[in-house]
């Protein structure tokens, strides 16, 4: 139907309208015009016609139309089937058609409309030449789309969810209910930039709520986003596949300052995570970068060029710039002053903890092509210690656990927070900080003496009874004048690192006779074994429990810790006891 006068208005009474029916029948709107639905006016393609406007006329708009029934093959969409700029689409319902519900292109305005129901998605953000900016979903409701459930026709087509971008620079999607999608809430696939995502309720979406992926600068603020994943993470879990799937999945994300955008960074913040399947999963593969057989896409990098595929190729990829533009890192996030509450009852009825409640930040194991430079574990060094990637100020509630560097590292928020991985400063887990970790320590609550053995002129013996804290202590008692205990693992207790400040401390007292002032001498040691430092605490005598501890910043080169007792007695018998040993950062 050729309506292409231009700035035309045109009204559909109400009822049900049809086109002729045939494939390719459809409407062909002008320059400017307007197409507005009184209540109850629908559009509907019968199952017959694939698209209901299409061509590249700008500046349309359309209001208050119910459009159902088209059939746009997969990766078509049936309303602005062109992509065309500047149109205005407000207040319609988009329900049961095939394909995407509605294309965008430039600097529309997508206002307050139902998306329920349609077979691929409800919006298709997608432009050939990717000249797609200013784009403003907001206020609308996205619900049940993908019905034709086609990451499972298709598995791995990437083609799935309430809504989709593809290389749009400068988006807000505010003010959205997406839900029940069969497939993520909001995803945006390959260069994108420069978005706003905020005020949106996401939930009990089969997977992602929101997936950011090999994509820049992005505010992800002050959303709801609840109930989601449950699907695919128990189809991974089924499968006896580990990967945290995640409420937010930021795969090869950058905040980029080379980019211009109104962030430099993927900030996420502000947001209330409630039961999902996971948190957040930052996710850097390997072997994904541009001109890699990973990187199905065939696009390059915004830094390089979308189209500059063949620069990245060896030689040159080995050494900068090329080696660092040549790649989505997953870099730049900051993750802070969200709250993240698990219940694995509440989950799908129940999930395991082995799959389920995780917050991420790894990779794999670099393996191919034969001349990637990112082979081993670089990547996997990269986005745990070399990216900028910082949680911080965060609220938890629940057993969360932490997936850090690759699939085989799960570790507690103690472990998170610690000097390795230094995350969540400031952050409450249960309405606590959580102790960092020990490097050591020792309570005597075993019968065991180890590691703690006579160097000269001693004994160890435990004591049971009147201890610090527990029932256990450990008694070091002079057998000749000059005496000494050290610690029988050479070269010590691995795990420091350099420049980090531990706290070292102990509890002691008087046991028998007068007890000798006593030195406690910290070592700090290199992998070899050497010892770099000592650190001596002095034991004056005390009759109480006394607490003794120090506070030292390991040396260039640490890798390791141990300590001795040294002291000089009268003579043979005098005795102390020590208790609840620690050196922690």
């Amino acid at each position: 139907m050729d309506l292409r006068k231009a700035n035309t208005t045109y009204y559909f009474e109400t009822g049900t309208h049809t086109l002729e029916a045939a494939t390719y029948a459809q409407i062909y709107p002008g320059e400017g015009s307007t197409f507005i639905g009184a209540p109850g006016a629908v559009l509907d393609g019968k199952g017959v016609n694939r698209y209901a406007f299409s061509q590249g006329a700008t500046g349309v708009t359309i209001q208050y139309l119910t459009v159902t029934g088209f059939v746009a093959p997969r990766d078509e969409g049936v309303v602005n089937h062109d992509s065309a700029d500047n149109w205005v689409v407000e207040h319609n319902t988009f329900r049961g058609n095939s394909g995407a519900a509605l294309m965008a292109g430039a600097a529309n305005q997508i206002r307050g409309n139902c998306f329920k129901d349609n077979g691929q998605y409800g919006l298709n953000a997608y432009k050939a030449g990717n000249t797609i900016t200013d784009l403003v979903v907001a206020d609308n409701e996205f619900t049940g789309n993908n019905t034709d459930d086609w990451e499972h026709q298709e598995p791995g087509c990437g083609c799935t969810g309430g809504m989709k971008f593809w290389a749009v620079n400068g988006a807000d999607v505010t003010g959205n209910w997406v839900h029940g999608n069969h497939g993520p809430g909001v995803w945006a696939d390959t260069n994108n930039n420069d978005f706003l995502i905020e005020d949106n309720l996401i939930e009990d979406n089969e997977s992602l709520g929101i997936f950011y992926e090999i994509s820049y600068n992005a505010v992800i603020r002050n959303n709801t986003i609840r109930g989601n994943a449950w699907k695919s993470g128990a189809e991974r879990a089924a499968k006896g596949d580990p990967f945290p799937e995640a409420a937010i999945y930021l795969s090869e994300a950058d905040g980029e300052p080379r980019v211009a955008a109104r962030t430099s960074k993927i900030e996420i913040t502000g947001n209330l995570f409630e039961n999902n399947w996971g948190g957040i999963t930052g996710w850097a593969n390997a072997d994904r970068f541009c001109n890699s057989p990973a990187s199905t896409t065939g696009d390059c990098t915004l830094i390089v060029g979308p189209t500059n595929t063949s620069k990245c190729s060896a030689p040159a990829i080995a050494s900068n710039p090329l080696y660092t533009d040549c790649r989505w890192w997953t870099k730049n996030v900051d993750v802070h002053h969200n709250t993240f509450t698990f219940d694995p009852s509440a989950v799908d009825g129940g999930c395991s903890t082995q799959y389920c409640g995780h917050m991420a930040l790894l990779s794999n194991y670099g393996t191919y092509p034969d001349w990637s430079p990112y082979k081993g574990d670089v990547i996997q060094k990269a986005i745990v210690h070399d990216s900028n990637n910082s949680w911080h100020d965060n609220t938890y509630t629940g057993p969360w656990q932490f997936r850090v560097g690759d699939m085989d590292t799960s570790i507690t928020p103690a472990q998170w927070v610690g000097p390795q991985y230094g995350q969540d400063a400031g952050s409450t887990f249960d309405g606590g900080t959580p102790k960092p970790p020990a490097i050591a320590e020792h309570d005597f609550e075993s019968g065991s003496t180890s590691p703690y053995t006579p160097w000269w002129g001693s004994s160890v013996a435990r004591q049971t009874g009147d201890a610090h804290g527990g029932t256990g202590s450990l008694q070091m008692t002079s057998t000749q004048s000059g005496s000494a205990v050290a610690l029988d693992n050479y070269p010590g207790y691995s795990g420091v690192i350099a420049g980090t400040s531990y706290q070292v401390s102990l509890w002691y007292r008087q046991a028998v006779a007068t007890m000798p002032a006593v030195t406690w001498n910290v070592r700090w040691r290199d992998e070899s074994g050497t010892v770099l430092r000592t650190d001596a605490i002095s034991l004056a005598p005390k009759t109480a429990w006394t607490e003794a501890a120090g506070t030292f910043t390991a040396p260039a080169g640490t890798t390791r810790v141990d300590w001795t007792f040294v002291w000089t007695a009268s003579g043979a018998g005098p005795a102390f006891q020590i208790d609840d040993v620690a050196v922690r950062a």
